[in-house]
């Protein structure tokens, strides 16, 4: 009995092999396809997903469904409007972040404003599932002495939002 055609070759009536590539990206069933399709092609998504390694196909499909929706919901910008949008907001909190600073300096002088840590993100952080575990347990692997840095951070970070309201910038509060 034959399988059911996965999406890409449902798309160009093809019939689909046990070992093609596209199957367990973009199964019989699956509505993932419509929009890859109808941006990209699917003779193009069969021509990329042939043309990648076994490793590379999970990160070019996901890749690709991801900048389809983008093109869907923006049609002029895509993805690069995504990224625009969110260096926006960066940079509109990075002015309240310094702006807050200055006041905070100028009120109770430059000792006593918080510092506040540059925590980085991990080199694997797209490549892994979503799960707190990772973050978890790093967290469980700090210095008592990190640890209490860290508290102290999050309840001046709590203490700032919850008297600010969730609609004040963080410099709002201080003018």
């Amino acid at each position: 009995m034959a399988s059911k055609p996965c999406g890409v070759c449902k798309i160009l009536k093809i019939t689909c092999e046990p070992t093609c590539v596209c199957k367990p990206h973009f199964p019989s069933g699956s509505t993932r396809i419509q929009d890859v399709h109808q941006i990209f092609g699917a003779v193009n998504v069969h021509k990329i997903l042939n043309s990648l390694g076994a490793a590379e196909r999970e990160i070019a499909a996901n890749s690709l469904c991801y900048a389809a929706e983008a093109r869907r919901r923006d049609p002029i910008h895509g993805v690069h409007g995504m990224i625009l949008h969110y260096q926006s907001i960066l940079n509109d909190l990075e002015k309240d972040i310094i702006a807050a600073m200055n006041t905070l300096a100028t009120t109770v002088g430059s000792d006593q404003v918080p510092k506040y840590f540059d925590i980085p993100i991990p080199n694997d952080f797209l490549a892994t599932p979503a799960s707190l575990d990772s973050y978890i347990e790093k967290i469980k692997s700090l210095t008592t002495v990190e640890k209490n840095q860290l508290m102290q951070f999050w309840k001046r970070a709590d203490g700032a939002s919850s008297s600010a309201g969730p609609s004040t910038a963080l410099g709002e509060k201080y003018q």
